[in-house]
């Protein structure tokens, strides 16, 4: 091969690489330009629980209602006039399945004041976060980390 033809071979090469990892980078961070409608619905995920407290909010969620879970992007959120809008970005599919994480996650959102109300947004939806806790799930929850504690001590 000539020099020639390995130069335009390298330089597409080189091309392709930056692509590629440009997909994967707006992927993973590109996502917060979109806002709320970039986020997965709160359809997509089960609320176990949340604790207000004076500078943070802790919310409990499950993702994986569907065996999709996916890695935790981030989330995002607006506070106004009392109001704490959230939305949570998880990755689904097939990246999921390489870097699942846990289908179990509590969130430490910051806050600037208390809020009087927290409402979870994505693609298009909005739930009041007081309709979409599952105090039935939330104690299987406790279930599975108990026995997964029991079988933790049994091994040592």
């Amino acid at each position: 091969m000539t020099a020639k033809v390995l130069k335009r071979i390298g330089i597409i090469l080189f091309i392709i690489i930056f692509l590629v990892i440009g997909v994967i980078l707006i992927y993973n961070f590109g996502w917060r330009l979109w806002g709320f409608s970039a986020c997965n619905s709160p359809k997509d995920y089960i609320t176990y629980r949340y604790q207000i407290q004076d500078d943070s909010v802790e919310i409990l969620i499950e993702k994986g209602i569907a065996h999709d879970t996916g890695r935790t992007l981030g989330f995002i959120t607006e506070e106004k006039d009392g109001v704490l809008k959230v939305g949570i970005k998880y990755n689904k599919g097939f990246v999921g399945l390489i870097d699942h994480g846990s289908w179990w996650e509590t969130l430490n959102i910051p806050v600037i004041s208390k809020p009087d109300k927290i409402i979870l947004c994505g693609n298009g939806f909005e739930i009041d976060i007081n309709d979409h806790v599952n105090e039935e799930m939330y104690r299987s929850y406790l279930y599975v980390e108990n026995l997964s504690d029991m079988q933790k001590q049994k091994s040592e």
